[in-house]
């Protein structure tokens, strides 16, 4: 019996068989499906509107939204479903449109509105196609009720105003309200120079550059912008500059240790930082009746630890009286670039304000 000889082998296959062995067969292929099941099937309205402007088409969620059933859409205007006061513009823009024809949102940045048949409105998104066909060029425009986006849109526009007011007013309240309290401390104390012309001059002189530096300020809180003693500084310079104006319009002697290198790595939170201690010594002339002052800002372990504490009469915490508001914006800024804030006081004691920051 003879052995069977080894199975003859198989021609390789050409680059195009193998890409044919991947094609689908007809059984995988998808089925075909009428154009009208998709429009159905589609998450927004749709009308097609043929080149006249004409409603050649509308699916149910178009029917939903309008109210009119698909008969007393077909062959209407488009402008039927727009408002009376905006029709002669929308004809306008249509004719555009049909003239220099491609996908584009219909209205961009343009507040656009559609009548339902009962006659109310409500704003839409309205994205527009060309389709060319057979019998010529139709436009699809997918719809879809903007109301809950518009309202959305609203209550965010609202919500940025309250903070921006909150935070006008903060700064209102840590900035100029403080600058011209410091004014009015040295204006007090030039009624004690009122036999030396020169002194009272040049005290003088000083309010006015003040107030000059709070209108500054003022603008800059406005805009959002940095505090003026911050400008063209670095945050060690601006803190000294800062107890160097305290201790000279209130007297109290004030002693500051500011390590440079751990200062320069506040650059971008030196605004909260130098609006903290502007306030922490607004306290102190107003209510700590104090003679000496320190402010530091030094490293300790992994953090940046900046402390104002005086000598004064001190106060217990939560009985602060006028000090509420300050002491709440204090903490909310040191809060919001992620430090911790802490006042320690207690009568007689003096106080010390402490923000701990992560390096």
């Amino acid at each position: 019996m003879a052995k069977p000889g080894p199975a003859a082998k198989r021609p390789p296959r050409s680059a195009h068989q193998r890409i044919d062995a991947r094609k689908p067969s007809p059984q995988q292929r998808a089925p075909a499906v009428p154009i009208e099941h998709l429009l159905e099937a589609l998450p927004d309205a749709v009308v097609l509107v043929d080149a006249g402007g004409q409603v050649a088409y509308a699916n149910g969620l178009l029917e939903t939204l309008s109210g009119y059933s698909r008969g007393e859409l077909f062959g209407q205007l488009i402008e039927f479903l727009v408002p009376e006061r905006f029709r002669e513009l929308h004809t306008k823009h249509r004719f555009g449109y049909v003239a220099n024809p491609r996908a584009r949102p219909m209205g961009v940045n343009l507040d656009i509105y559609l009548r339902r048949k009962d006659g109310t409105e409500f704003p839409a998104d309205i994205a527009l196609s060309p389709l060319q066909t057979d019998s010529g060029m139709v436009v699809v425009a997918a719809l879809r009720d903007a109301t809950e986006r518009k309202e959305a849109q609203t209550r965010l526009h609202r919500l940025a105003v309250l903070e921006d007011r909150e935070r006008i007013a903060k700064e209102l309240h840590d900035g100029v309200i403080q600058a011209l309290f410091a004014v009015g401390m040295n204006l007090q104390a030039t009624e004690a120079k009122a036999g030396d012309p020169e002194a009272v001059r040049a005290r003088l002189s000083g309010a006015v550059d003040s107030i000059d530096v709070a209108i500054r300020d003022l603008r800059n809180y406005i805009f959002g912008l940095r505090p003026g003693i911050l400008a063209d500084r670095q945050l060690d310079q601006a803190l000294h500059l800062l107890v160097e104006e305290f201790q000279e319009k209130s007297g109290v002697v004030t002693a500051v240790q500011i390590d440079e290198r751990v200062a320069a790595q506040f650059g971008n939170t030196a605004t909260q930082l130098v609006q903290v201690t502007r306030e922490a010594l607004s306290n102190v002339a107003r209510h700590a009746q104090a003679t000496t002052c320190r402010v530091s800002l030094l490293q300790h372990d992994e953090s940046a630890v900046l402390e104002i504490d005086d000598d004064g009469r001190g106060f217990k915490p939560g009985r602060g009286g006028s000090r509420g508001q300050g002491l709440r914006n204090m903490r909310e800024r040191i809060e919001a670039i992620g430090g911790t804030f802490s006042v320690e006081s207690s009568p007689a004691e003096g106080t010390t304000v402490r923000i701990r920051l992560p390096l």
